[in-house]
């Protein structure tokens, strides 16, 4: 007598889909969505403010974050996402650094530097850019973190002040009176900075 085994073969595979017969059914998604179920799972830095990051400590630290999803290679992900992360730290820095320096020209006469408005301009264009490359320069990778589901890679990316003061002091296209006043109102600048760059983030 002969069986035919092919029937119940295609019957276990009909009924089960992807199951393999006799196996454990696949994880099923939550949400249906793979970044969505990774970001609910994924650290405090990710889902509310890169400033979680440090705990207690947070205040202080000008941080961003990048991601990148569709690509296998982990460090080409790392880094195209924290270039993500210091674009979004030099969009917000290099309007700060400008709103800074419109300030200063309003309420002082200008020093050595200022005079004429559109000369004036294009200093503070040429100034608020070339701090913004110097300062992201002094830029660092904090942390990374990888979705287990969707793949995609984060960067934490953090800006030392310090770095942004130090760059000032070697500016030369500004006069002393005015590279004073912007260190003395840089703290004051970076916590709005800080501020400005969660909220991009929401």
């Amino acid at each position: 007598m002969k069986f035919s085994f092919r029937p119940v073969v295609l019957a276990c595979v009909l009924s089960l889909g992807a199951m393999a017969c006799g196996g454990s059914p696949p994880a099923v998604s939550p949400t249906g969505v793979a970044a969505l179920d990774d970001f609910n799972g994924a650290p405090a830095w990710i889902r509310t403010s890169c400033n979680r990051y440090w705990g207690d400590d947070a205040h202080g630290h000008v941080c961003a974050v990048g991601s990148v999803l569709g690509t296998g290679n982990l460090a080409l992900a790392r880094t195209a996402a924290a270039g993500r992360a210091r674009t979004e730290i030099a969009r917000v820095l290099e309007t700060k650094v400008a709103s800074l320096l419109k300030d200063y020209q309003r309420t002082v006469s200008g020093g050595e530097g200022f005079g004429v408005a559109a000369s004036d301009e294009q200093l503070i264009q040429d100034t608020s850019k070339h701090l913004t490359d110097a300062s992201l320069s002094g830029s660092a990778q904090i942390d990374t973190w990888r979705g287990p589901k969707s793949g995609t890679v984060y960067v934490l990316v953090e800006l030392n002040p310090a770095t942004f003061t130090d760059a000032l002091a070697k500016l030369k296209s500004l006069d002393s009176k005015t590279r004073e006043h912007v260190a003395r109102t840089a703290r004051k600048a970076f916590d709005e900075l800080e501020g400005e760059l969660a909220q991009a983030r929401r």
